[in-house]
């Protein structure tokens, strides 16, 4: 019985020991904003059934400022102004007409989760950078009570 619970003792030591020595990026590393400059221009792609296009700023003093136009049958159904930090990502939506969808000083956020030098995992939303020239968003969509996610796929538009 001795041998037993010391055998089970070493192979917890041994786990424990090998979950501590691990080492997850996002976890020791602090956000540095410079590291997703790699999405500053423009990209445009496929996804909810259209185009889409995104214009991304370079990074100034800690956030990124992005824009998003989606276009169906030749005609645009939305725009979004988008505002990347260290916190995740918030977004104000507007119609073609530039009404907006969310009250005044409200807007759709998605909170930061993890990241790591190429993709950035937020609470409903991912950016994955795929090569430099390619990015992959995936996109949570909740309606009538079931939730899908959204593929969006975007190549890099050179001026």
């Amino acid at each position: 019985m001795k041998p037993l619970i010391l055998l089970i003792g070493l192979a917890l030591a041994l786990l424990s020991f090998s979950d501590n020595s691990r080492t997850d990026e996002t976890s020791t590393l602090p956000f540095d904003i410079e590291d997703y400059s790699w999405l500053a221009g423009s990209w445009s792609g496929t996804g909810l059934g259209g185009l889409n296009e995104e214009t991304w700023s370079q990074p100034v003093n800690g956030t990124m400022m992005g824009m998003f136009r989606h276009i169906k049958d030749g005609e645009p159904v939305f725009y979004e102004f988008l505002l990347l930090d260290e916190t995740g990502i918030r977004l104000k939506h507007f119609n073609p007409d530039l009404t907006g969808w969310e009250e005044k000083d409200d807007m759709t956020t998605f909170e930061m989760i993890s990241y790591s030098k190429d993709k950035i995992e937020m609470k409903g939303l991912i950016f994955e950078k795929k090569s430099d020239t390619e990015m992959e968003t995936r996109l949570q969509i909740s309606q009538n009570g079931e939730t899908r996610t959204e593929v969006f796929r975007l190549k890099r538009v050179e001026p």
